[in-house]
């Protein structure tokens, strides 16, 4: 899921508190939004060589950052970029064979531990400081979607029946599970009581934190949900495949706004901020519109196919291509660009740094250049 297609833990790094990124998206809400003053261009802090393949944003709890690799591997780094653990997992086949899990969804990192989701449906959840396996449970599913966490609890999402599961966060054990809806390829993202994910029934599917189903809005169309969703207070927000961006009130169960700028799918996860929403579409543009109507207020052009974007401080930070991008939030120009690999991952705002993993195999982190 190397597009981000998950509450802040805070932490000291040397004389400055730095928030996590916890899951692909910033925190549990999906909002997307880091704390970095990025200013007119960055340059390369360090690059660390993981030997294959890293397709999902790197997470961090602000102390150590995490990610999976080719190979079926889990890594953790130090801010430093220096590796501190390295753990591989693989399963028997049919034939008797050892073969590698896969790892299609982003890490969560919370409460001192690290949780991967198989593309086999198992959730394994590992000691952050040590990389030991505290627990596994079986979903018996697929896991595509990044898990996500609140309270003592993980939350995961089965992509084939569109059931929720709740874990307690030491142990594994199953708190509650949801009655399955429909195919859900994206994360579900909590704020305020609800979580909150889309299906291929073209519906965002609104839960109590107790597992209550609340109700179903209906997007219409051709809106299946694929992405993530971003919760704000008691509103939603999701790209749809037709390619518009919805805001949904999740109290009142309607839909407050859709922008259809794009006709192409809109499969990235929106960032909200105060007074605007961030998102990107398969058809090349970046878009930013107003929070309270859905109104176009700029959009750029990457020329190739955007992934996630995130807000830091008055930056936009975005990958196309392989290609990172810094934009201004108030008007969308280009304010610097990198090509940095074939094709990068969303990126993640780390220790006020950006941090994103690539096909070459390397993840890299980056800082605002000195003025």
């Amino acid at each position: 899921m190397i597009r981000g297609r998950m509450i802040f833990s805070l932490v000291c790094c040397s004389a400055v508190c730095w928030a996590g990124w916890p899951t692909y998206h910033g925190d549990a809400s999906l909002k997307g939004v880091g704390e970095a003053k990025l200013g007119d261009g960055l340059e390369l802090a360090w690059r660390y060589n993981a030997g294959g393949e890293v397709y999902a944003t790197p997470v961090s709890d602000g102390e150590r950052i995490y990610f999976t690799a080719k190979k079926g591997r889990v890594v953790a780094l130090g801010l430093d970029g220096k590796k501190l653990w390295e753990k591989a997992f693989s399963r028997k086949s049919d034939a008797g064979q050892e073969m590698p899990l896969r790892f299609e969804a982003p890490l969560v990192c919370a409460e001192g531990m690290v949780f991967a989701g198989t593309a086999r449906g198992a959730m394994i959840a590992l000691d952050a400081k040590t990389g030991e396996e505290k627990w596994r449970y079986e979903t018996d599913g697929v896991i595509t979607g990044s898990p996500n966490f609140m309270d003592d609890s993980v939350v995961v999402l089965d992509q084939s029946e569109g059931a929720l599961h709740r874990l307690d966060i030491k142990t594994g054990t199953l708190l509650w599970k949801t009655e399955g809806v429909e195919r859900c390829d994206g994360a579900p993202g909590i704020g305020k009581g609800h979580i909150v994910f889309g299906s291929c029934l073209a519906a965002l599917h609104v839960f109590s934190i107790e597992g209550k189903h609340l109700k179903d809005i209906e997007v219409g169309g051709d809106g299946q949900i694929a992405g993530g969703v971003a919760v704000d207070g008691n509103l939603a927000y999701a790209g749809l495949r037709d390619g518009t961006l919805v805001c949904t009130d999740l109290k009142a169960g309607e839909l407050v706004w859709s922008s259809a700028e794009s006709k192409e799918q809109t499969f990235s996860t929106p960032v909200v901020t105060e007074k605007r929403v961030v998102y990107s579409s398969d058809d090349g543009f970046v878009y930013a519109v107003d929070k309270k109507e859905g109104k176009t207020v700029w959009k750029f052009d990457t020329g190739g196919l955007p992934y996630s974007p995130v807000v830091a401080g008055e930056r936009v930070v975005v990958s196309a291509d392989g290609v990172l991008y810094l934009l201004k939030s108030s008007d969308g120009k280009k304010v610097w660009s990198k090509e940095v690999s074939d094709d990068i991952t969303s990126p993640a705002i780390i220790a006020g740094m950006v941090v994103v993993g690539a096909d070459d195999g390397t993840v890299s982190c980056w800082r605002a250049s000195a003025p």
